[in-house]
């Protein structure tokens, strides 16, 4: 059976060897367009997680100690329908937790507002059930504060992205590798990120290519490569606008390509002629005195077809937005936008990283990237906000975010704060351990969805294996029936069709 990987934002094709109702092997499709006919270790064996995944609605002692009190009659009697499950939770009935999380929900809008309770997640799931978690949030719970990890490993892609060439996205697909002259890599390590794009990157390397690599350490992608850069610590925006200066001061820009497309030349022009930090920066720093001489090899390469791929080691610095945009600057220099072979490459991690955003799970866009009404708080401003006793309730979908966000003592402070926290989850993590109620889901691999990869491609996810638990966008559904509204989504098509009016693109 065939279906897609969950793992990270290649995508890649797979085919599915099923018995007894469990995966049992891993194939790929030969003809896959985002594998390329590959599959990496994790695409391979990475299933083997549904021999532990969560197949039970949870809900904790602590809460029901704390509230079974307040609850309405009729909810205290449904009480004995709880099953003890571990030493931290009960197993519950789904209904049961879904009224309790919607009397829950209501109390502390009641109690607070609206606005106190924040949504975090999505890019995990299916653009369907992300469609429905911001919908979730703005329109049953009324709060503008939706955000997804996105934001958090590759909101500065987005942004720098969308105000240099006004599209938030690969500028190119993975196969445009393979007509490329150049492939110039910043801030990833590839072979281990994103191993079917490395993959690719070696094939083009054989047949001719280019490499050129920069990165603050050795990285194992860096044996391939014709120019090896290691960088200074926070220095990729220096080293980015010092390659533009140096295009510029040696008239190896592309002329017809910025007169043609591009605006505010002149003016950017200027402020690099008169940047001081420029590369001969580099020769007072004892062990990078030869990051000069490189800067003028790169300058020289990338006038020719060149894709631009960066991944973390550039978004997740403070300047990250910035340093995008400095990439995307060296595209458009050089006329490497828009012409086969050549164009900017986001190297993002999740399976649905791109349709989350694609959706409207960010608190500045709505779905298909329209303004919302009202601009909501951001994932470290929500944990500042709960640190205040501001958000007093968090519905989180498939994001640990006591995983995944430094300064963990804050982290778990934040949450620690909280009067009600709500998870939707495939498996036991950090995050669940300190969840009043967890709602099991499917996993991918046994749900129907569609998943947008990194290059922007769409992607049906069949299931491969039957699962009685319900996918995302239905334990949504079910709560805010029970808040008040009136939604009668009975599949994932029709969620997809609802959500086809909104975002043209999809």
């Amino acid at each position: 059976m065939k279906s897609v990987c969950t793992y990270c934002g290649v995508g890649c094709e797979i085919d599915a060897k099923i018995q007894d109702n469990k995966i049992v092997k891993i194939t790929p499709v030969k003809d896959g367009i985002s594998s390329g006919g590959e599959l990496c270790i994790k695409g391979k064996y990475g299933f083997e997680f549904l021999n532990k995944r969560l197949n039970k609605h949870l809900i904790s002692y602590k809460f029901i100690e704390k509230n079974a009190n307040n609850m309405p009659f009729e909810l205290q009697v449904r009480l004995a329908n709880l099953k003890e499950f571990d030493e931290n939770f009960y197993e519950s009935p789904f209904s049961l937790a879904v009224d309790i999380t919607a009397w829950k929900l209501k109390e502390i809008i009641s109690n607070f507002s609206f606005h106190s309770i924040a949504c975090i997640g999505g890019a995990r799931t299916s653009v369907e059930s992300a469609w429905m978690f911001q919908k979730f949030a703005r329109e049953v719970i009324k709060t503008p504060h939706i955000d997804n990890c996105a934001r958090v490993c590759h909101a500065p892609s987005l942004s720098g992205l969308k105000m240099s060439i006004g599209e938030g996205a690969s500028s190119v697909d993975y196969d445009a590798i393979f007509d490329t002259e150049v492939i110039f890599i910043i801030g990833s390590n590839t072979t281990v990120a994103h191993p079917m794009v490395a993959s690719r990157i070696i094939k083009a390397k054989k047949r001719g290519a280019k490499i050129i690599v920069v990165d603050v350490r050795e990285i194992p992608i860096m044996k391939f490569a014709d120019i090896k850069v290691i960088l200074p610590l926070e220095s990729n925006l220096l080293f980015l606008n010092a390659i533009a200066k140096e295009l510029i001061e040696n008239n190896l820009t592309d002329i017809d390509f910025i007169k043609k497309r591009c605006a505010k030349f002149e003016g950017y022009k200027e402020l690099l002629l008169h940047d001081k930090y420029d590369k001969h920066f580099f020769k007072k720093l004892k062990g990078f005195e030869q990051v000069k001489e490189q800067i003028e090899e790169i300058a020289k390469l990338i006038t020719k077809k060149t894709i631009f791929t960066w991944g973390l080691g550039v978004t997740e610095h403070i300047d990250g937005t910035e340093s995008v945009n400095a990439i995307s600057n060296l595209a458009m220099l050089t006329g490497n936008i828009g012409k086969i072979g050549a164009g900017v490459l986001p190297l993002r991690g999740q399976n649905n990283v791109q349709g989350a955003c694609d959706v409207g799970c960010l608190p500045y866009y709505g779905p298909d990237y329209a303004i919302p009404e009202k601009i909501g708080e951001m994932t470290p401003d929500i944990i500042e906000e709960m640190l205040k006793g501001k958000i007093k309730a968090i519905v989180n979908m498939g994001e640990d975010i006591l995983h995944i966000h430094p300064n963990q003592n804050k982290i778990n402070k934040a949450f620690e704060n909280l009067d009600f926290l709500i998870i939707l989850e495939v498996m036991k993590n950090e995050i669940t351990k300190k969840a009043d109620i967890v709602f099991g889901v499917k996993s991918t691999y046994e749900k129907t969805g569609i998943y947008i990869n990194a290059e922007r491609r769409l992607h049906l996810s069949n299931p491969l294996i039957e699962s009685d638990m319900p996918d995302d966008w239905e334990v949504l559904n079910e709560i805010s029936n029970r808040l008040g509204e009136n939604f009668s989504f009975a599949t994932s098509e029709e969620v997809l069709n609802e959500l086809k009016k909104e975002v043209k693109k999809i």
